[in-house]
C-alpha cells in the first residue's frame, strides 16, 4: 500500500489568518469542524502553496496508527524526502497510551534506522474524559498548524468491521461506519488532514502486517484494550473482553505474546 503523501499544501495567506484570529476564529475549538465550511463561504479565498517538511500524527501504541507511522517513515526513509515525521500521543484517562506509543516509536527507529522529531506528549487538565480527549486534540492540532511545527496530520483510524459480519458485535464509533463519511484527506485553508486507512478495516492492516512481517514483532507490542485495570492485569494485558480487543482478535486471531485470553473470543 503506497501511503500518499503531498508535495505541497495550501495555506491563507498571513493577513487573512490574523483577521480569523481577531474575529475569534479559533477561541473555541469544539466546534472547529463546524467552522470549516463557514470559512469556505464567508472568508475571501486568499491562498498561497507552500511544500511540505513536517508530518505528524497522533500516536496510540494501538496497531492501526503503528502500521501507519511504520509506512510513513519507511517512505520518508527510502524515497530521501526532505519531510521531518512528529509523533504525539495524550496522556488521558488510559494513560498507557504513550508508554506504548513509545514503543511503537522506539521499534520504527531501529528496525528502520530512521529518527523521528521528539516524541510531544500532552497532559490535558479537563476533568470530563470525554471533553478531556477531543478538546485536547483539536487544541494541540491548531496550535501545531498555526505554529508551523506540521504542515500535515495523520490519522490510523481504520472503518469499522463489515456491516453483515455477525461474527463480531457492533462497534458504537458510528464515524467509522461502513455509511459513514470517511474521506481520506481533508483541508481547509489552515489545517490538512489525511486518513489513509479509514476506508478499510482492520483485517485489511492485519493483511500490511504481514506484508512487512510485523505481525509477530511490531503487532505484539501495540495495545488496542480498553478495559478496565481489573480485567488487563492494570494495564499489563490485553483484557481480551473489551469491544476493541475483540475487534484485534477478529483481525489478527491472536491478542499478543502473553494476554491470557489470547485466543478467548466470546
Amino acid at each position: 500500500m503506497d501511503i500518499k503523501i503531498p508535495k505541497e499544501v495550501i495555506r491563507y495567506k498571513p493577513e487573512v489568518m490574523e483577521k480569523l484570529y481577531e474575529q475569534g476564529f479559533f477561541d473555541d475549538t469544539d466546534t472547529m469542524h463546524d467552522k470549516f465550511d463557514f470559512i469556505k463561504n464567508n472568508v475571501k479565498q486568499d491562498f498561497y502553496k507552500r511544500p511540505v517538511k513536517n508530518i505528524g500524527m497522533w500516536l496510540s501504541g494501538g496497531a492501526d496508527s503503528a502500521m501507519l507511522a511504520y509506512l510513513l517513515c519507511k517512505k520518508i526513509k527510502e524515497e530521501k524526502l526532505d519531510i521531518k515525521f512528529h509523533p504525539f500521543s495524550v496522556r488521558r484517562g488510559r494513560g498507557w497510551n504513550p508508554i506504548y506509543a513509545g514503543h511503537v516509536i522506539d521499534f520504527i527507529e531501529e528496525q528502520l534506522d530512521f529518527k523521528m522529531q521528539d516524541h510531544v506528549i500532552y497532559y490535558p487538565d479537563i476533568t470530563n474524559e470525554y471533553q478531556r480527549e477531543t478538546k485536547e486534540f483539536r487544541d494541540r492540532d491548531i496550535d501545531n498548524f498555526n505554529s508551523g511545527t506540521v504542515d500535515i496530520l495523520y490519522s490510523g483510524i481504520t472503518a469499522n468491521p463489515p456491516d453483515n459480519d455477525k461474527t463480531i458485535p457492533k462497534n458504537k464509533e458510528r464515524t467509522r461506519d461502513e455509511s459513514a463519511e470517511r474521506p481520506l484527506e481533508t483541508w481547509s485553508g489552515f489545517a490538512h488532514y489525511m486518513n489513509p486507512f479509514f476506508q478499510i478495516n482492520k483485517k485489511d492492516i492485519k493483511k500490511l502486517y504481514d506484508k512487512y512481517k510485523l505481525t509477530h514483532t511490531l503487532f505484539p507490542i501495540t495495545r488496542s484494550c480498553e478495559g478496565s485495570d481489573y480485567e488487563s492485569g492494570n494495564y499489563t494485558y490485553h483484557c481480551g473482553k473489551c469491544w476493541w480487543c475483540k475487534e484485534r482478535l477478529w483481525a489478527f486471531g491472536f491478542l499478543d505474546n502473553h494476554s491470557k485470553h489470547q485466543y478467548i473470543y466470546e
